[in-house]
């Protein structure tokens, strides 16, 4: 898989988490995938998330919630 990142998600996730406010899960897959979200991807997220051990980079965070649609849509 690609590991492109999208600088329209780059931005936009950047400025959410620039904003000051308290910020989700939720939040952070709908500013890098926009109107592909749903509730579905959000729990997916979540999981990969509270697995995680160490802290990632925002390039890192578009690029893995990226492959988990790409693997959702590959798997349905």
């Amino acid at each position: 898989m690609s590991s492109y990142i999208d600088e329209g998600a780059k931005m936009r996730l950047r400025e959410l988490l620039e904003s000051g406010s308290e910020v989700d899960i939720k939040d952070i897959v709908s500013a890098v995938l926009g109107s592909n979200m749903d509730e579905e991807i959000v729990e997916l997220v979540l999981m990969a998330v509270e697995t995680m051990t160490a802290p990632v980079s925002n390039d890192q965070l578009i690029n893995g919630i990226n492959k988990l649609r790409l693997w959702r849509e590959d798997n349905s």
